[in-house]
């Protein structure tokens, strides 16, 4: 894909003027006819994203599990009660008194399964 206003958004150079970069943007976006996600379709291609980094690198689980539930919470109900147990093992591993002998292996254990049972389910 390419047009005019392409190219010189493509080929500008710094120092970059912001309302310059704005309006090539804006005129290459509908030259090209592309139409904005909505926010709900931007949250769930995001999740998408997330889950996929999870499953590829298991040890930034507990990291993405906490922005995966906020994202949850706010957008996906019915996935909420999942990610806030998560959420919830993960304050008393870190904060808590741990009285389950979580370990950082079991809960990243938990969140991989999560992340993989949502891919599989297509959950976006």
């Amino acid at each position: 894909m390419s047009n005019p206003s392409l190219n010189i958004l493509v080929s500008l150079t710094e120092p970059l003027n912001i309302f310059e970069v704005e309006e090539y943007f804006n005129r290459a976006i509908n030259e090209l006819d592309i139409v904005e996600p909505t926010y709900e379709e931007s949250a769930k291609h995001y999740v998408r994203y997330l889950l996929k980094q999870i499953v590829a690198d298991p040890s930034v689980a507990i990291d993405i599990a906490y922005e995966l539930y906020i994202i949850a919470r706010e957008h996906f109900l019915n996935e909420e009660v999942r990610w806030f147990e998560i959420s919830e093992m993960i304050d008393d591993f870190l904060y808590g008194d741990n009285m389950q002998n979580i370990t950082q292996t079991s809960i990243n254990r938990v969140i991989v399964q999560e992340c993989e049972q949502q891919l599989k389910n297509k959950f976006v």
